[in-house]
């Protein structure tokens, strides 16, 4: 049997409405989490989250046993970008909405993740802590061009303003870019992982970031967490959603 703590927690931040959703469970076998970011105006953006979210759980209640999670995510992803990019509101009119999507399920000690956007998934183990996941933003797309040869530093430099759109998310009506782990990653016990969206990662830095986690209690780190962000940009803090789960290892029944 193994065991699993976790916390889960939401702020509006200085916004108008809360676009963010997020999801979490967790049983003696596994645990599984998702957060997701609205975008596209502030009604569009909430029901595009909760949409996404919902219809995720839905999949997931269904989800065959003897199926591998890399192959569910990839199939329930394509499921998920057309219920949201065909989303409408109550005139019947269609819905130009999207969100993005960090998800983990953990199968004893085994984690796998996807990924659709810029929230991000973290992995903290001792004194490593790393960014699981990749930002698909225009930046993605400048590096790889640069790195191809297919532009120079000035051009670069000239698209960079532009970098933080996505280029990818859920709803967009075919998704290209996203990231799923085929191998599971093996955790070790005291293990903890963190998904977020950007309204932490662009308040605080990494390495404060890993001090939060370090800290025993989930419940107190996730606290201590989504408090700095808030002080930090009190100004101008976005929507902040944060799930943090530690994985203690595996017991005897």
């Amino acid at each position: 049997m193994a065991r699993y703590k976790m916390a889960m927690k939401s702020i509006i931040g200085t916004r108008d409405e809360q676009q963010d959703r997020a999801f979490q469970m967790a049983n003696s076998c596994g645990a599984v989490a998702v957060v997701c970011d609205g975008m596209g105006g502030l009604e569009n953006g909430r029901a595009a989250s909760i949409a996404t979210v919902e219809k995720f759980k839905e999949l997931f209640g269904k989800k065959d046993p003897n199926e591998s999670f890399p192959e569910f995510y990839l199939k329930s992803i394509d499921i998920l970008d057309e219920f949201v990019y065909h989303l409408n509101n109550k005139n019947g009119e269609r819905v130009y909405a999207g969100t993005t999507i960090v998800a983990a399920a953990i199968e004893y000690d085994r984690l796998f993740w996807l990924s659709v956007g810029d929230s991000r998934m973290y992995i903290l183990r001792g004194e490593e802590f790393v960014q699981a996941t990749r930002d698909h933003n225009y930046f993605f797309r400048l590096n790889q061009m640069i790195n191809e040869n297919e532009i120079d530093e000035n051009e670069y430099q000239r698209e960079a303003a532009k970098g933080e759109a996505l280029i990818s998310f859920v709803g967009m009506g075919g998704i290209e870019v996203m990231d799923i782990n085929n191998e599971p990653f093996k955790l070790m016990p005291s293990d903890t992982i963190l998904l977020t969206t950007d309204g932490l990662y662009k308040a605080l830095s990494d390495e404060e970031i890993k001090q939060c986690l370090q800290i025993a209690d989930v419940e107190d780190a996730l606290d201590t967490l989504v408090s700095k962000a808030s002080d930090i940009a009190y100004r101008s803090q976005d929507n902040t959603t944060c799930v943090i789960i530690r994985y203690d290892g595996e017991v005897e029944e």
